[in-house]
């Protein structure tokens, strides 16, 4: 389809943009196509332009619509809305082409895109804002301006200025300073990672950080520096920085229990790619594993050695998480580690360990974070394990079911374990004179309800008859109600 002129509506897009007064034109012809036509705005039934005569020109048109009398500032009516009102109030600037009449003689300002037309203020009511001049992809068809984009390039920011790292060797009694910074010691691990380091230059920075080694590797930025450091030297020089840590055992347990030192140390344990240099380290982590295990930095290396090392370097470890193993089973991060040496460590240890956890289930069991370690061991669903943790709380459910965090323990033991075992618990709490205390108790309910869940035959048919024969109890005990909802539900599934 040709455009104006016998353009293309490619080519006339780009004139339109490019050409002021062909804009001004287009957008005049425009109007006066929308005044001719009022079809396209949807207004033939609107009275303003209701066109009695077919033949009638625009003069008359405007005349009829009182449009040309002098002093008229009345509004076009109620019912002129939306685009049309736009139309008038952002566009309209009172000239047509090929004619010399105008809509007005009074309150005339001339208008800055349209040298030769004026504008009658007075068209517009005086709550509405001052037009401002349309743009062309306003007026233009939509047909015509989306058949091709305009490209607009992205405004280009100002880079800053890149900040250069001199020469290694121009940085000798700075080192540690640059490392410390935050930029400075991005640039190092740059140079350490990417560019081809001589001996030289990597003895030189070694020379550089040995006396503030401790230091930089707690550091928030320097630990970086000193991982990339590591992994770029030498057998040679990663002996060397070995040494240096271990030197002082104090300053060693410093590093380790730090929350960037305790990274460094594992990714030096990653990166000692011989087992003399491996060993060596963990035989000065043996004296402090107790310590790490119970730490909130440290543990997180024990971890690192339970899932990076073979089974005969775990072994150095092993004697000491053993012989403290209830210690670490009540502290926080503790319980969390053995919990993982359970899984990690070979049978014999494991053995070992379970038997201390075996010993003193019941402490555990009461503990707020030794629970958490019978609970695991009772979820590995070894047999002999699990028979032997509830062999050692016989006697002590219901004590335990008023417990925050026994009653968690005795609620595994009805899970995990087998038919038998579940009702010989069960029966033991029923037989006890406070089981109905139990029923109604803010820890003991759920114990009843996980009972009710698990139990089957006679024992379920023993525990019902027990719950409704206290009916009048529970049902004013807001716990005991939970546990009288639980029956319902049971019985509705049956």
């Amino acid at each position: 389809m040709e455009g104006f002129g016998g353009d293309a509506p490619e080519d006339l897009q780009w004139r339109l943009m490019t050409n002021l007064s062909l804009q001004n034109q287009f957008q005049i012809n425009d109007y006066v196509h929308v005044f001719t036509n009022p079809s396209n705005l949807g207004l033939q039934g609107h009275g303003v332009f209701q066109f009695q005569n077919p033949n009638e020109s625009l003069e008359e048109s405007f005349a009829r619509m009182n449009l040309n009398q002098t002093g008229n500032t009345r509004v076009l009516g109620p019912g002129l809305r939306g685009p049309t009102m736009e139309l008038f109030r952002d566009g309209f600037h009172g000239g047509y082409p090929n004619s010399t009449m105008s809509l007005g003689s009074q309150n005339m300002v001339r208008s800055p895109n349209f040298p030769g037309n004026i504008v009658d203020n007075s068209f517009f009511d005086t709550n509405i804002q001052r037009s401002i001049m349309p743009l062309w992809t306003d007026v233009l068809p939509r047909s015509m301006y989306n058949q091709r984009s305009v490209f607009c390039p992205p405004r280009q920011r100002p880079r800053p200025p890149r900040c250069l790292l001199p020469p290694l060797n121009e940085l000798k009694g700075q080192v540690c300073a640059v490392a410390k910074d935050q930029n400075g010691c991005r640039l190092l691990q740059k140079k350490l990672e990417h560019e081809i380091i001589s001996d030289e230059e990597i003895g030189m920075i070694f020379m550089e950080v040995k006396d503030q080694l401790h230091v930089l590797m707690v550091h928030r930025f320097a630990n970086y520096f000193i991982q990339k450091l590591f992994k770029a030297s030498n057998q040679e020089i990663r002996t060397q920085l070995l040494l240096l840590l271990v030197r002082s055992p104090q300053r060693f347990l410093e590093v380790c229990t730090d929350v960037h030192g305790s990274r460094t140390v594992q990714k030096f344990l990653d990166r000692s790619t011989s087992m003399e240099q491996r060993c060596f380290l963990l035989s000065f982590l043996k004296p402090i594993a107790v310590t790490l295990t119970n730490n909130s930095s440290g543990h997180h290396i024990i971890l690192h050695c339970l899932y990076n090392l073979s089974n005969k370097e775990k072994r150095l470890l092993a004697d000491e998480i053993v012989q403290h193993c209830i210690s670490i089973a009540t502290n926080k991060s503790g319980c969390c580690v053995l919990q993982q040496c359970l899984v990690n460590f070979d049978a014999e240890v494991r053995d070992h360990l379970l038997d201390q956890i075996i010993a003193n289930a019941l402490l555990l069991s009461e503990d707020e974070f030794g629970n958490y370690v019978v609970q695991y061991v009772l979820g590995l669903r070894i047999d002999d394990a699990t028979e032997a943790i509830i062999g050692r709380l016989g006697g002590s459910f219901v004590t335990l079911s008023f417990n925050k965090y026994g009653s968690n323990v005795v609620e595994k033991c009805l899970k995990e374990s087998g038919d038998e075992l579940s009702s010989r618990i069960i029966m033991e709490i029923i037989n006890d004179p406070d089981f109905v205390k139990v029923i109604g108790h803010d820890y003991g309910n759920y114990v009843a309800q996980s009972a009710l869940s698990v139990s089957k035959g006679d024992i379920h048919d023993a525990l019902l008859a027990f719950i409704w024969h206290n009916y009048t109890f529970l049902q004013s005990n807001p716990f005991g109600r939970m546990v009288l909802s639980r029956t319902k539900c049971r019985k509705n599934r049956t």
